[in-house]
């Protein structure tokens, strides 16, 4: 064992300076006459990608976990914790000391390139999912790492793209589900992204490294870069950055040329390389022998797929009859869409099927339906004469490597063409037909709505995918999966529609907080499924909804009022009936999910956090609550509110700003504090709202009023005694 400071003053520069970037793609420097080891990093956000090799697809096999869309959608933080927790014994297995998940970015477009690998549309869901997340990998003595630190929402000219983000937006929706996972999970590192925002490159941005990441998040642990996100080695470093990857270095050179000409300090070298020390020195304490059970991880990648999947729509045909025929169709079935492309990429050590899995339990019969993105003709006949001679039809769809994955973004949210005339054309031999879409993020379903009776999001669902769709579409589980963000009617009604992903240099989140739910329902813009929603073969009631301002604390009975156990989303929204700078119609505040047997009743109570009420003050540079009526909401979905009760909150926090003279009139007469001022100013001087200037008035800035003083009738005397009382010199 090693201390690091003590360490850190037997280092001589150059040592130091080549800690500052790593030895090769996956491996930290050593020091090897001081017994320092290196360490490994590797990519998984959904399981252990341990590279072999420079081939993205030459990785060890791994038990691999449905993406961290799909893990949203369980809105279970036990299950996510749990499921962590395995990645990182399979870490410990192979020598991994740094996980590189989760990905903590928004979606506030559903064509993000990597929407697969990011949780939510919301702040709140992302934050609580990514601090389990975290804990689960961290309690078996691997490091996390939260990426990518910040505004990294798109794929286009993701190496390039300015972010341009006003502060509210950037805090609110952008940096919130990194500072809730830090928070409550202490993360050992955080990786900076690759784009700007507003206009200084992520990694050497002092103001996201510095005063946001360090000082107004307090996190104490290391920061590295994206691979290849270094630009200006000396000005990453003076910034925030403590490690670039990948090695190895090619300008450590420029480091002890700053050092010497005195662009560097030492002491921030010192501070830089001390990170690096205590993220190996913390890698060796935690480092243990474990024993994994792959069978029992494979039977949770089936357990988190089954609570991922989101039932949209059931006419009664679910669940399948078992003892009725029935047709698979659809190239998944035998050959699974379970995971996105890019850096997440890995190769399962069972991977399940749908074909075999329904075989086990009922007369199955399979067409290919299509290949990839094509059908011929004699695969469409072939399907239609399959549904032709059975009873029941389960149509697999979705998205390709080729339309969904890292490195572009999606041009559209359609199901390939090909994919929705073969649904028609099987709806129209066999109506009894189950669409299951199998897809990374949201999309367009109205092309197939008439023609799919029944439809299922199964997301992309990892290893376990196979035989979790048998289980959910024969009924042995009930769905319980909650859609982790809103599928829009069309694309076009997104609020992003306009600027994603921007133009050459700039992409503008002109839509500000207003993203996914919080734009269609504050818009009360109709959706096709709205965030949070999903059916399940059973039903429940709410009831007694109530509030104990005491410790912030929301109770309400569910009761499962069917003839199956099964598992409901409790959802609390928050309402706030006035503020001063305008807020989104409602915001998600907590959530807790809840297995019920039939007939059963449990009281949910749902803890809210500090923030629950508040916003992102940007004068004060601080969340904030002010004083008002408050509408907590409870529900199974945001468009889905079953119980609702209003409160009284009391603050002593002054969000509003003062107004200043280079407001407006109205600006003035609006305000509680300046009104009087300006009222009895204007008073004083015989200038009233009968007066035939004073509407044209209100829009003047202050410091304009004194020179329209004579239009508005006024004698100098009364001029001077005006500005006098205003200030207006």
């Amino acid at each position: 064992m090693f201390d690091p400071v003590t360490i850190l003053k037997q280092l001589n520069r150059e040592e130091k300076v080549q800690l500052l970037c790593g030895l090769d793609a996956w491996h930290l420097h050593g020091v090897e006459r001081l017994g320092i080891p290196s360490i490994t990093l590797t990519d998984g956000p959904h399981g252990v990608r341990l590279a072999q090799s420079h081939d993205v697809f030459d990785s060890v096999d791994a038990t691999v976990f449905p993406v961290e869309a799909a893990m949203a959608a369980t809105w279970n933080v036990g299950l996510i914790k749990e499921l962590a927790g395995a990645i990182a014994k399979e870490c410990q297995q192979l020598g991994v000391s740094v996980l590189l998940g989760p990905g903590v970015n928004g979606k506030r477009s559903p064509l993000g390139g990597r929407n697969f690998e990011y949780f939510s549309e919301d702040p709140y869901l992302t934050g609580a999912m990514a601090s389990n997340f975290v804990e689960g990998v961290q309690s078996q003595g691997v490091g996390a790492c939260l990426k990518h630190f910040a505004g990294n929402e798109q794929e286009t000219r993701r190496f390039l793209i300015n972010s341009v983000i006003d502060e509210r937006t950037l805090q609110e929706m952008y940096i919130a589900p990194f500072a809730k996972a830090i928070r409550e999970s202490r993360p050992w590192t955080v990786m900076g992204a690759y784009n700007s925002v507003n206009g200084q490159f992520a990694c050497q941005n002092s103001h996201l490294l510095q005063d946001i990441l360090r000082d107004q998040l307090g996190f104490d642990g290391l920061v590295m870069s994206d691979w290849g996100a270094v630009g200006d080695k000396v000005a990453c470093h003076q910034h925030g950055l403590d490690l670039e990857m990948p090695g190895p270095a090619d300008r450590d050179q420029q480091l002890l040329d700053a050092l010497d000409n005195g662009d560097m300090s030492e002491v921030v070298l010192d501070s830089r390389v001390l990170k690096v020390l205590e993220l190996i020195h913390k890698s060796v304490t935690h480092k243990r022998d474990v024993q994994v059970d792959f069978e029992r991880h494979h039977e949770l990648a089936i357990e988190v797929a089954c609570d991922s999947a989101v039932l949209l729509k059931n006419s009664g045909n679910l669940p399948l009859d078992k003892s009725r025929s029935i047709g698979l169709i659809g190239q998944f079935a035998k050959h699974p869409r379970f995971q996105g492309g890019g850096s997440s990429h890995m190769n399962p050590r069972h991977l399940s099927n749908a074909f075999e899995a329904f075989c086990s339990r009922a007369e199955v019969s399979w067409a290919m339906g299509y290949e990839e993105l094509e059908m011929t003709d004699e695969m469409l006949r072939e399907a239609v004469a399959l549904a032709k001679r059975v009873d029941q039809v389960v149509l697999l769809t979705g998205t390709t490597d080729a339309l969904e994955s890292e490195g572009f973004d999606r041009s559209n949210m359609r199901l390939p063409e090909a994919h929705v005339e073969l649904i028609k054309a099987v709806y129209q031999t066999n109506s009894n037909v189950v669409v299951v879409m199998y897809a990374g993020s949201a999309l367009e379903t109205r092309q197939i709505e008439d023609y799919a009776p029944s439809l299922m999001h199964a997301w992309l669902p990892g290893e376990g995918g196979g035989e979790a769709l048998a289980r959910l579409l024969f009924g042995e589980v009930s769905p319980s999966g909650k859609l982790s963000e809103t599928f829009p009617v069309r694309l076009e009604h997104n609020p992003t529609y306009e600027s994603f992903p921007g133009n050459k240099a700039d992409t503008i989140y002109n839509e500000g907080i207003f993203t996914g739910y919080r734009y269609y329902d504050t818009k009360k813009l109709p959706v096709q499924y709205p965030f949070g929603y999903g059916l399940s073969y059973t039903s429940f009631a709410y009831s007694d909804l109530s509030y104990d301002a005491s410790c912030r604390e929301v109770a309400v009975n569910v009761t499962n009022i069917g003839d199956m156990a099964g598992a409901e989303v409790v959802q609390v929204y928050i309402h706030d009936e006035h503020s001063t700078l305008r807020r989104p119609d409602q915001e998600l505040k907590g959530f807790a999910k809840v297995m019920l047997q039939p007939g059963e009743t449990q009281r949910v109570s749902i803890a809210l956090d500090e923030q629950a009420f508040a916003y992102f003050v940007t004068h004060l540079q601080r969340f904030a609550e002010e004083s008002g009526r408050f509408e907590i909401r409870v529900g199974s979905s945001s468009r889905d509110i079953h119980e609702s009760l209003w409160i009284e909150l009391e603050s002593d926090i002054e969000c509003r700003q003062i107004p200043t003279l280079n407001d407006t009139v109205e600006d003035w007469l609006r305000d509680d504090r300046t009104r009087p001022i300006l009222e009895d100013a204007f008073a004083q001087v015989g200038f009233t709202k009968d007066h035939s200037f004073y509407a044209l008035t209100l829009g003047f800035p202050m410091t304009l009023l004194k020179k329209f003083m004579p239009m508005m009738g006024l004698t100098e005397q009364q001029c001077e005694s005006l500005k006098d009382k205003l200030g207006l010199e």
